[in-house]
């Protein structure tokens, strides 16, 4: 049975509406009028950056925005229903290290920390995926269309991999961050934390959307 939605999740969600930029019409495009009516409807502005998120910093400000656009529901309907094929294995997070080593590390660094070699270089900053990874908002569509779609939409220089990574390699990286990014060796490796299996049976709904 699935899982109801955490109160921080329903919280976030909660904020993200309300952090929503709203759109405003155009001076220009107020309604003509006959005998005080309406003539014609007025076109909407396109959105952007609500005035609750001005004083945010880039990091923050990007954040929030995707945050949002997620939970509400504007990413294409195939990520949202996305359905996580290769589960939390020891196998799936050994095969996700050299995939993360490859692809992820020099943002993002050895252990999520946003801290790679490229890092300083960048601004926005490269989210931390070690604390990220924990929290309610990262589910595994979530996790998928960040990775496969990156942040150019968002402003930072987080690149699409969908064109570079196929989606069961995509799995494979979104569980070694859930294990802990642990040290793969031999072809084998451990997960450091509750977040993936330690095992090779494979549980696809443990961190689904609910």
């Amino acid at each position: 049975m699935p899982r109801p939605p955490s109160l921080a999740f329903a919280v976030l969600i909660l904020a993200a509406a309300f952090l929503a930029p709203v759109a405003a019409p155009l001076a220009e495009d107020v309604p003509a009028e006959a005998n005080g009516v309406p003539t014609d409807i007025p076109k909407a502005q396109e959105p952007a950056v609500g005035w609750s998120l001005q004083n945010l910093e880039p990091e923050q400000q990007q954040r929030v925005l995707r945050f949002s656009t997620f939970v509400n529901h504007g990413i294409p309907d195939y990520y949202l229903k996305a359905e996580n094929g290769v589960g939390y294995t020891t196998t799936a997070i050994a095969e996700g290290g050299p995939l993360y080593i490859a692809h992820c590390k020099k943002c993002h660094g050895d252990t999520g920390l946003g801290n790679g070699d490229l890092a300083y270089a960048l601004t926005p900053s490269p989210t931390l995926l070690a604390y990220m990874v924990q929290q309610p908002i990262a589910v595994d569509q979530y996790l998928l269309w960040s990775i496969a779609e990156g942040g150019k939409q968002f402003g930072t220089a987080m690149p699409a991999f969908k064109n570079d990574l196929s989606e069961d390699q995509i799995w494979r990286i979104v569980a070694y961050l859930r294990a802990g990014f642990p040290a793969v060796d031999d072809g084998t490796a451990t997960a450091k934390s509750d977040g993936a299996a330690k095992t090779d049976i494979p549980d696809f709904k443990k961190h689904m959307i609910d």
